[in-house]
């Protein structure tokens, strides 16, 4: 039987693909492996929304090549019409993710035949037990001048609510504690129902899960959404709201359609409302033109909320993307100062956020063992570390948990990226 290694980049949606691409080659006679030297074939799910990322698919390339000169690389995920053509150059086939249903075809593969059309339909390998990820829909509609999705993903395209919630039914009966629904902004979704009903219907879903949801656009999200986030137990307390700027000119240039005022009101009424929320972020420093004062008032709005994770790129220009015409004449220099400038305030307000869970008796879903050591989450998504010296060293000998079980841990110490503690009864 062939092998297949996987290596996936980018986001949450990467992952779910990948998890698409599995099922396909299983069904046709391919075994995964986690070594490359003895992969048949070796498949990169790519993320193109840096320049960084794709550097990186060129580095694996390389190094799958030195490692197995012999094995067949393919790649897929999210590619500009100029990486493909690079990219084909130097593997064996290139192809847009949504055409993963016919591979069969495109790699000559002999075996069961695959329905061609919309590759949401086909049923995935799920790969991150307890956790499972769920595609509510695809593509973007926004066109944010630094953003390539729209170029490789193309229009946006909902799922129809029943497959969704039969999804959700199906994991949950397997044993799923966490389910995310995906989209590249989950707001638009559009199908029967909107978001918001989306996610009241799963929540009344009987099982012991927890349910989110990634990404939300600012200029979308609704206090209907908020309101359910409140009201739902099974909706955890957790937001990631992108906001790239704290500039409103910024923002024009970007076409975020929001204002910061308006990002405010939505951080100021979802924390209102919704009990120990944890919100995250994702921000762009070195936009063409950002002067000091745009990035100072960036600066100025992270203090502000005080954000629990924010994950701060430098701007890189972007094939295709309107942005790309732009001057980039923020210098890497600069770049690196307002990324460590950015990254201290947020070391420092996660810090002071996750110190008050010290001492405290917390619920967390145990979704890793490594070395000595169990990983898991809170309600509201915060890291959670726990020592197994702390278990053994206990007068009384406790059954060191199962991934996917719900645990008491006691709150220790805590860290800026997340918390540290063990077993209690």
């Amino acid at each position: 039987m062939k092998k297949y290694h996987l290596i996936v980049f980018g986001c949450q949606m990467n992952i779910s693909d990948s998890e698409r691409l599995a099922n396909i080659l299983e069904k046709n006679k391919y075994q995964s492996t986690n070594e490359i030297k003895k992969a048949d074939l070796v498949c990169l799910i790519a993320c193109s929304v840096r320049q960084m990322a794709i550097n990186r698919i060129y580095g694996a390339i390389k190094n799958i090549k030195k490692e197995n000169p012999k094995t067949k690389i393919i790649v897929t995920g999210c590619l500009t019409k100029k990486d493909k053509k690079l990219i084909q150059e130097k593997v064996n086939l290139v192809f847009s993710i949504n055409k993963i249903s016919n591979l069969a075809n495109l790699l000559k593969i002999k075996g069961k035949k695959l329905v061609t059309g919309d590759y949401l339909k086909i049923k995935p390998k799920y790969s991150t037990f307890p956790l499972a990820y769920i595609p509510i829909m695809t593509g973007c509609n926004n066109f944010c001048t630094y953003c390539v999705v729209p170029y490789t993903r193309q229009k946006e395209i909902s799922r129809p609510s029943h497959e969704i919630i039969k999804e959700t039914k199906d994991l949950i009966k397997k044993g799923y504690k966490i389910i995310v629904l995906l989209g590249q902004n989950v707001n638009s979704y559009k199908s029967n129902i909107s978001f918001p009903e989306l996610l009241n219907k799963i929540s009344k879903l009987p099982g012991n899960f927890w349910l989110t949801f990634i990404t939300s656009h600012p200029k979308d999200l609704s206090t209907t959404l908020i309101n359910i986030m409140a009201q739902k137990n099974k909706v955890i307390p957790y937001l990631h709201l992108p906001v790239q700027s704290g500039d409103n000119k910024i923002l024009r240039k970007m076409n975020r359609h929001y204002t910061i005022n308006h990002y405010k009101k939505i951080i100021e009424q979802a924390r209102k409302k919704i009990k120990n929320l944890n919100i995250s972020t994702d921000i762009i420093v070195g936009f063409p033109n950002e002067t000091k004062k745009e990035f100072n008032n960036t600066a100025k709005l992270m203090r502000w909320v005080k954000y629990d994770m924010a994950y701060v790129a430098k701007y890189s220009p972007r094939p295709g993307t309107v942005a790309e015409k732009l001057n980039d004449n923020v210098s890497a220099q600069e770049k690196n100062k307002r990324w460590r400038a950015l990254t201290k305030i947020l070391e420092k307000t996660a810090l002071k956020k996750n110190k008050k869970y010290i001492g405290k008796k917390i619920d967390v879903l145990i979704e890793n063992k490594k070395n000595n050591h169990l990983f898991g989450q809170t309600r509201n998504f915060k890291n959670v570390k726990i020592i197994y010296d702390s278990i053994k060293s206990t007068r009384q000998p406790i059954k060191i948990p199962r991934i996917g079980e719900t645990i008491k841990i006691k709150i220790t110490k805590a860290i800026s990226w997340g918390l540290e503690g063990f077993i209690t009864k």
